[in-house]
């Protein structure tokens, strides 16, 4: 039977460019993650007949993720978004081409589970940013970039959760096997 464990609160989320099946650019680590929520599409269809269901079929098709951090990352925000960022002695400045496509990441994220006995790292293998990447400034309230992002088969899967029976090094693509902090 496989470890069950308890899990409470994201402790890292890194991304990483996709560039082909199970294979990555330099992997970017977000400062502050708040949230990572994972939803699991599905294509349903059922066969009806007498008045009654005959058979059900369901098959995930894709995921999508949402996420909040705490901080601005221009570096993350230029893998995101597929911009141009470059940097001085005074400031950063990041320039977005309006008929760019933004690339395929690879996004994981590590929740620990109670007690620090476990991890559990959920990898999404690639995706691409699929709605609105937002940035809410307002009086007395710090500021929470939030993106929603959407998976597709990288040729092989579209996620894996993996749960680790000690601490153990959030990686893209994921660790095979314990520790490595």
């Amino acid at each position: 039977m496989p470890q069950q464990t308890i899990h409470r609160g994201i402790r890292k989320m890194i991304f990483a460019p996709w560039t082909a099946t199970d294979t990555y650019g330099t992997t970017l680590e977000l400062l502050g993650a708040r949230n990572m929520s994972v939803d699991l599409e599905v294509e349903t269809d059922e066969a009806r007949g007498d008045d009654v269901v005959l058979d059900q079929y369901t098959k995930i098709i894709a995921v999508t993720v949402n996420i909040e951090v705490a901080t601005i990352d221009l570096a993350w925000m230029d893998a995101v978004l597929g911009g141009t960022l470059v940097n001085n002695a005074d400031y950063y400045n990041l320039d977005f081409d309006p008929d760019g496509e933004t690339p395929y990441l690879g996004i994981a994220g590590r929740v620990v589970g109670s007690g620090g006995n476990a991890d559990l790292h959920i990898f999404i293998k690639k995706a691409k940013l699929n709605s609105n990447l937002s940035l809410q400034a307002q009086v007395d309230t710090y500021m929470f970039p939030s993106a929603t992002f959407r998976g597709v088969t990288d040729g092989s899967s579209l996620y894996q959760l993996r749960n680790f029976t000690a601490p153990t090094a959030l990686t893209i693509p994921l660790a095979t096997a314990t520790g490595g902090f």
